[in-house]
């Protein structure tokens, strides 16, 4: 795991141990509707697809969340997340989410509705 640098969200801080934290990570990004693929064991690559035009959704396909137009422009938007270490505190690790592409907006949205 890497160390964790910059500021720190209170809210993505846990003790949980590493493999548990990745698993409810991953399953919370499954029940979000986003594609994602891991970049490293502690490290996944994130996509949600650009809101569709008419609202119709492949059979069986897994519909990605969206919030309502005024905190959500529905656009794609490209994140990362990771789990890193807190320095100097041990068993102690932080759950980064950045944005690498999109609407900020939309990322903010997404950012809040995977912390809760």
């Amino acid at each position: 795991l890497r160390i964790h640098h910059g500021a720190v969200d209170q809210t993505t801080i846990t003790t949980s141990p590493p493999p548990e934290v990745m698993k409810r990570i991953c399953q919370v990004l499954e029940e979000l509707g986003m594609e994602f693929k891991a970049e490293s064991e502690y490290k996944y690559r994130c996509v949600r697809a650009k809101r569709k035009k008419g609202g119709s959704s492949p059979p069986g396909g897994v519909e990605p969340i969206y919030g309502d137009s005024t905190q959500d422009a529905g656009d794609e938007v490209r994140f990362s997340v990771e789990l890193t270490r807190i320095d100097r505190l041990k068993d102690t690790y932080s759950l980064d989410i950045r944005r690498l592409k999109g609407n900020l907006r939309s990322y903010k949205f997404l950012y809040d509705t995977i912390r809760e």
